[in-house]
């Protein structure tokens, strides 16, 4: 909990994706693990507190280009590059969705941020931002409601998110160090997200897989 409103503080002083997501990485590195220590393990002194370790996926994300899945089913409607309707350029991939498509995390990662976050003049946005090693994360904002939450791992196909209402649109952004990159370097769109149905068969409430019976 206190984790939690920690983070959402971190969120409220961000103006931009860079900047929260420097933050982030600032606090990662500061907080100690929460979990009690095995038996005979040394105490730790307070003066030394063990850093929040790195998230390492069993595939480098780097190595990963053309072999990523797309995380909702939907027509692409923007492109890397190009003009926002909104003004700007998008800084990564816009889909059109249905409502309650599910969206599924393309890639095992750590999750870091999934809550609402309204940047400077804008309107609020549900983001949930994933660590997937090396400095890469991919960012996800649009979703109607989070199936995710700070400090979980998922793994590639699970579920983060729903989007809500008609043409509901989800903007997917890859960063390396708090740069945008090109999504379109890593998504393949012969790979095909998880179908919702499958996906809403094995997830629960709280957004956990379950065994396939």
């Amino acid at each position: 909990a206190a984790a939690g409103r920690e983070t959402a503080a971190l969120a409220a002083r961000a103006s931009s994706l860079r900047e929260l997501l420097r933050r982030l990485e600032r606090f990662a590195r500061s907080i100690t693990p929460r979990v009690k220590p095995p038996r005979g393990a040394p105490a730790i002194s307070p003066s030394r507190k063990p850093a929040r370790r790195a998230f390492v996926p069993d595939l480098a994300f780097s190595k990963a280009r053309g072999r990523v899945p797309r995380p909702v089913s939907g027509p692409l409607i923007g492109s890397f590059g190009t003009e926002r309707p909104e003004g700007g350029r998008f800084e990564g991939v816009r889909y059109r969705t249905r409502d309650e498509a599910v969206v599924t995390a393309p890639f095992n990662a750590d999750v870091i941020f999934a809550r609402p976050w309204r940047p400077v003049s804008d309107l609020v946005v549900n983001l949930v931002v994933l660590d997937v090693g090396e400095g890469y994360h991919i960012l996800f904002m649009g979703l109607g409601s989070f199936l995710v939450e700070a400090g979980q791992e998922v793994a590639a196909g699970e579920p983060i998110g729903m989007m809500q209402g008609k043409n509901a649109r989800l903007d997917v952004e890859i960063r390396q160090g708090g740069d945008p990159v090109n999504p379109a370097l890593w998504i393949n769109d012969e790979a095909r997200p998880a179908d919702d149905d499958s996906v809403n068969r094995r997830a629960t409430r709280t957004g956990f897989l379950t065994p396939d019976d």
